[in-house]
């Protein structure tokens, strides 16, 4: 089954490489006065375990909710979001400084991670964005290969009251 499972990811990789498929790039959303949807599709190819990635983020009054999702190629050894920062800026373009950084959220031998709508306290006043990078090692006794890749959320203003 393991050796079915390696062959049909080389072929799913090879589909899409040779189809023309390129990165889906959706721009930032204004949902009720909050940036909510700004999601980073894409397939990168350098190492293969990541198939596909995304990142968004939602905002209330002091409070920037996450939302991300890390897939594998098959099941993999480790898999999920390492460097997560919660960043703020006062222009929402410039100047970006760490405010919290969280834990790893790393799951072991799974195909995928999802944060889903993950509130994260803030002292508001501020835009904010998250920057974090997808992360899955493959299975294997000898030298498993990683994979990572940084991405950053779409920009929203979080109000301080």
């Amino acid at each position: 089954m393991m050796k079915f499972m390696k062959c049909f990811s080389i072929l799913c990789a090879a589909v899409i490489m040779f189809s023309g498929a390129h990165s889906v790039k959706a721009g930032a959303v204004e949902y009720n006065g909050s940036v909510t949807l700004a999601e980073n599709l894409e397939n990168d190819r350098a190492a293969g375990l990541i198939i596909s990635y995304s990142l968004s983020m939602s905002t209330a009054k002091k409070v920037v909710r996450i939302t991300a999702e890390t897939f594998g190629n098959g099941t993999m050894a480790k898999i999920g979001f390492t460097d997560i920062r919660i960043q703020r800026s006062t222009n929402g373009s410039t100047n970006w400084t760490d405010e919290f950084v969280m834990s790893d959220q790393i799951v072991t031998n799974a195909v995928s991670h999802v944060l889903n709508n993950l509130p994260v306290s803030v002292d508001g006043g501020y835009y904010y964005r998250i920057k974090l990078t997808h992360y899955a090692k493959e299975q294997g006794w000898f030298f498993p290969s990683s994979q990572s890749i940084t991405n950053y959320s779409n920009v929203g203003w979080v109000p301080a009251s």
